[in-house]
C-alpha cells in the first residue's frame, strides 16, 4: 500500500511540473521579449528609472500568438503626470529620431475628467525594414507613479517566395 502512495505521489508531482512547464510553453515568459536598455532612437524621459514590470499573461498569450517574435519591450516609471510623459513624446520630438506619430494620434482614456493614461503608436521605414513603435503611459494609483511601456514592433512584410 505504501509503494502504491508512494508511485501516485510521484506521478502528481511529475504531472504539475510538466502541466507548468507546458503552460509557461503556451504563454511565455512573462520577461519575454524584454530587452535590458531603451534603443537608441527612442529618446528616453528625463529622469525616469527602468523598472522590472511583467507583461500580464493574458497580453502575453495575445502577443505571442499575434506577433511571433517580432515584438519587444521595456518599462520605466518616473513621478511625472502621464500628461508630461506624453507631451514629452511630441510628434515633432520623435519626428527627430525617424518616428512619424500615427495619424489618429495618441489615444487615451476619458472614463473621468482627469485623465490617467495614453497610448501614442508611431512608425518608422528604413529601407525595407519597418518598424512600430507604441508607447503606453498610465498612472498607478497605488504608487502614484506613471508608467511608461515601450514596445518595439517588427512590421516588415516578408519577401514574396520566387515563383517556380
Amino acid at each position: 500500500m505504501r509503494k502504491t502512495t508512494a508511485i501516485f505521489a510521484l506521478i502528481l508531482v511529475v504531472s504539475v511540473v510538466v502541466s507548468c512547464k507546458l503552460i509557461e510553453t503556451f504563454t511565455g515568459n512573462e520577461k519575454e521579449a524584454t530587452v535590458s536598455s531603451l534603443w537608441l532612437d527612442v529618446p528616453p524621459f528625463p529622469g525616469a528609472q527602468k523598472a522590472d514590470l511583467k507583461i500580464p499573461m493574458f497580453a502575453r498569450v495575445i502577443l505571442r500568438a499575434t506577433m511571433q517574435g517580432k515584438i519587444s519591450f521595456i518599462a520605466f516609471t518616473t513621478d511625472k503626470t502621464a500628461q508630461e510623459v506624453r507631451e514629452f513624446y511630441s510628434a515633432d520630438r520623435m519626428k527627430t529620431t525617424g518616428w512619424t506619430l500615427n495619424e489618429k494620434g495618441c489615444a487615451g482614456d476619458t472614463e473621468d475628467k482627469k485623465k490617467q493614461g495614453d497610448v501614442c503608436f508611431f512608425t518608422r521605414k528604413d529601407g525595407d525594414k519597418q518598424e512600430g513603435l507604441a508607447l503606453i503611459v498610465g498612472e498607478d494609483a497605488k504608487s502614484k507613479q506613471t508608467q511608461i511601456f515601450y514596445a518595439r514592433i517588427d512590421m516588415t512584410q516578408p519577401s514574396p517566395s520566387p515563383a517556380r
